[in-house]
C-alpha cells in the first residue's frame, strides 16, 4: 500500500481559512509591551486557524463504528412462597430472552471502500454499522482483523473522503498531536496535545512500538486517527493508561508506518500470515545474564515440530543475534522475526552453557 494515497499538502489546508485576527483590545499585562501582546495574539490566532482547517479537512473521513451483540437475558425469578402464603396462583417463572447491546469505537477511511479501526472494536462481528460525519448510517463488512497488532479493516460501498497518511518515523517529542474520534459516543470530538514519547515498547505482546501522547483519548476513541499539524494520520489510537477509566494524559497510538504492511495483507488476503520460529522467550534471568554479559534473549521453551526445534534450539539457550543483528530484548527478537517471511531460513547465534554456536532455522507460519 503506497503512502501516497490521496496526497495532502500542508498549504492546501490553509486555503479558505479566516484571516488572522488582530488583537480585539486585550491590554498587555505587566512586564509585556502592547506590541508584544499583539504579536503573540496573532501567532495564537494563526495556530487556531490551522486547527480549524485540520478539523474541516479530516472530520469527513472519521466515522463511528457501532457493533450490536445479542446477549441472553433472564428476568428476576419468582419466589412462590409469598404467593402461596396469600393463597394466590403462582405466576410462571420469567422466560429467557435476548437484548441488543451496542459497543462502539472510531475508524477512518484509509482508501476508497476501506475503513481502518482496532480489532478489539469489532471483536468477532462480521457486520457493523458505520455512522458518518453527516449523521448518515451505512452498513460495513469486516474484511479481516489482526489481534496481534489490533488492526481491523471494514469494507463499505459508500464513496467517502479519504484521510491522508503521514510519516510516523518523522515524529519528534514535542510535536503537536491531534486526535479526532467519538469518546463516549460524542461524535467528532477534537482534542490536542503533543507527542509525549516515541518508540514505547513492552506495552503488549506484539513487540511493536507505540506513540505516547497527552492529547485526550478516552473510551470510544479506539481506532481513530492521531494526526500531525498537517492533518495527516500518523497513528491509530489504541489504549490509555488510567486508574479511573478516563483520560489522564497518557494515551498510546500505533504508528501508521508500523502497520501499513498488516493493512495491506488484510486488504489483499483477509488475514495476516506471520513468520513463526517456535520459541518461548523472556528477558535474561539474573544468573543467566552473567554468562552472556547481559546480552541476548532467554529461550524458556521450544515448540515441537517447529523450525526452532528442527534447528536444535533448546530451552535454556540464549539467542544472541539473528542474521548477525544483536537482539537484547524479547521485543527486539519479535520485531526481527516479524520483519521476515514465512519460509525464510535464518541464521541465529546462540549460547548454550557458555559456548556460542550458529544454527540455521526455517520460519514457519501462523
Amino acid at each position: 500500500m503506497r503512502k501516497s494515497l490521496q496526497p495532502f499538502a500542508f498549504a492546501a489546508i490553509l486555503l479558505g481559512v479566516p484571516p488572522i485576527m488582530a488583537n480585539p483590545g486585550l491590554r498587555a499585562p505587566s512586564g509585556m509591551s502592547q506590541s508584544e501582546l499583539d504579536e503573540s495574539y496573532k501567532q495564537a490566532a494563526s495556530l487556531q486557524n490551522v486547527f480549524h482547517a485540520v478539523y474541516q479537512q479530516v472530520r469527513p473521513s472519521v466515522v463511528r463504528v457501532v457493533i450490536e451483540n445479542k446477549v441472553q437475558t433472564q428476568g428476576a425469578p419468582v419466589d412462590p412462597f409469598i404467593y402461596r402464603f396469600f393463597g394466590l396462583p403462582v405466576p410462571r417463572q420469567p422466560q429467557q430472552g435476548e437484548k441488543i447491546v451496542q459497543a462502539q469505537g472510531t475508524g477512518f477511511v484509509i482508501e476508497q471502500g476501506l475503513i481502518v479501526t482496532n480489532a478489539h472494536v469489532v471483536g468477532k462481528a462480521k457486520e457493523v454499522k458505520i455512522k458518518l460525519a453527516n449523521g448518515k448510517e451505512i452498513k460495513g463488512q469486516v474484511k479481516g482483523a489482526d489481534n496481534v497488532t489490533d488492526i481491523a479493516l471494514i469494507a463499505v460501498s459508500e464513496p467517502l473522503p479519504v484521510a491522508a497518511l503521514g510519516d510516523s518515523d518523522q515524529l519528534r517529542v514535542g510535536d503537536f498531536a491531534i486526535a479526532v474520534g467519538n469518546p463516549f459516543g460524542l461524535d467528532g470530538t477534537f482534542t490536542t496535545g503533543v507527542i509525549s514519547a516515541v518508540g514505547r515498547v513492552g506495552l503488549d505482546a506484539s513487540g511493536g512500538k507505540f506513540i505516547q501522547t497527552d492529547a485526550a483519548i478516552n473510551q470510544g476513541n479506539s481506532g481513530g486517527p492521531l494526526l500531525n499539524l498537517k492533518g495527516q494520520v500518523v497513528g491509530i489510537n489504541r489504549m490509555i493508561v488510567s486508574p479511573s477509566g478516563g483520560s489522564v494524559g497518557i494515551g498510546f497510538a500505533i504508528p501508521v508506518n508500523e502497520v501499513l504492511g498488516i493493512i495491506q495483507q488484510i486488504r489483499d488476503k483477509g488475514e495476516v500470515v506471520r513468520p513463526f520460529l517456535g520459541i518461548e522467550i523472556s528477558p535474561l534471568p539474573e544468573d543467566v545474564a552473567r554468562t552472556s554479559g547481559g546480552k541476548g534473549v532467554f529461550v524458556s521453551g521450544v515448540e515441537a515440530g517447529t523450525g526452532a526445534a528442527e534447528a536444535g534450539i533448546q530451552a535454556g539457550d540464549i539467542v544472541l543475534s539473528i542474521e548477525k543483528k544483536e537482539v537484547n530484548s524479547p521485543q527486539e527478537l519479535i520485531r526481527t522475526i516479524t520483519g521476515r517471511n514465512a519460509g525464510d531460513r535464518i541464521t541465529l547465534e546462540i549460547m548454550r552453557q557458555g559456548q556460542k554456536r550458529s544454527v540455521s532455522a526455517r520460519l514457519g507460519k501462523r
